[in-house]
């Protein structure tokens, strides 16, 4: 997301709406996590509107529609109707700002297990094979929510390889922060019944790793985690790759303060928001 009411005043200035907030949003952050296309695909009249606003290096990580990740036959739902919309999607923003595509998530529902990890695989072919794209490279990332695609014995291992040979990652989703915490609020124990606690094995298979994190309300409670990430951030960059991190709370209301804490904790840089400002820019996180 990139607009929550409670921001505005801080990140977003006080007249900012969820209309025109992402212009200001993407002065601070680089990328953003589109998860509304999972549940429908935009206009392409607001699709360019969403173009339009952001800043020349801002990536969009958009989610496939769930009419293609949550049917039962993936490639089914790519030849037909919502594989056509998908490609009509990409078409407009690759006409328009294709710099702007970031990777592409493919979130696969829990109940979606390794023995059709063929599927997938086809489904990935299909992605990678231009149709989608006017014979561009695509770059798509896989989330795994079944704990047979962890199960290191065999299901991901064949995994990890095949996603390999297709230069595409698996997202990782750390819940860790959130799962340790002990609290009864009603948000938490929401938010811990919906997230799926998988392990986290941070492989990169491609070129684009995506970290999703979602972490304990209290800062310090996170340290360590945090820690983990800016040393494997720092690995993956050094071997040449460029790495998405989107972090997460409960209600995420803080996550424009938890962003500025890690930047200076771990990266030494100072965050200016919009809100407080004016128009000022935050240093490149990956610079």
């Amino acid at each position: 997301m990139w607009f929550l009411p409670q921001w505005k005043g801080q990140l977003l200035s006080t007249d900012q709406s969820s209309t025109t907030a992402l212009a200001e949003y993407s002065q601070v952050f680089q990328s953003v996590e589109g998860n509304t296309t999972f549940y429908g695909l935009p206009e392409s009249v607001r699709l360019r509107q969403w173009l339009d606003l952001t800043t020349d290096t801002f990536r969009f990580c958009f989610k496939l529609p769930r009419t293609i990740s949550h049917t039962p036959d993936l490639v089914a739902a790519l030849q037909g109707l919502p594989g056509r919309d998908l490609a009509a999607f990409i078409d407009v923003i690759l006409a328009h700002a294709p710099d702007k595509l970031g990777v592409l998530m493919l979130q696969l529902p829990g109940q979606f297990d390794a023995s059709r990890t063929g599927q997938l695989l086809e489904a990935l072919d299909l992605l990678l094979g231009g149709s989608f794209s006017a014979g561009l490279p695509l770059r798509v990332a896989v989330e795994c929510r079944h704990r047979s695609f962890f199960d290191k014995t065999d299901h991901e291992p064949r995994l990890l390889r095949a996603l390999s040979d297709r230069r595409v990652d698996r997202v990782v989703f750390d819940t860790r922060g959130l799962m340790a915490d002990q609290g009864t609020a009603a948000a938490l124990l929401d938010a811990q019944s919906k997230k799926p606690a998988m392990p986290v094995h941070p492989i990169a298979t491609g070129d684009c790793p995506v970290v999703r994190f979602i972490g304990h309300p209290r800062y310090e409670d996170n340290l360590r985690y945090f820690q983990q990430w800016q040393q494997k951030l720092t690995q993956w960059q050094q071997q040449g790759k460029s790495p998405y991190i989107f972090w997460h709370t409960v209600g995420n209301h803080d996550v424009p303060q938890v962003h500025r804490r890690l930047m200076a904790d771990y990266w030494h840089q100072a965050v200016t928001w919009p809100g407080e400002q004016g128009i000022n820019q935050t240093a490149d996180l990956w610079g």
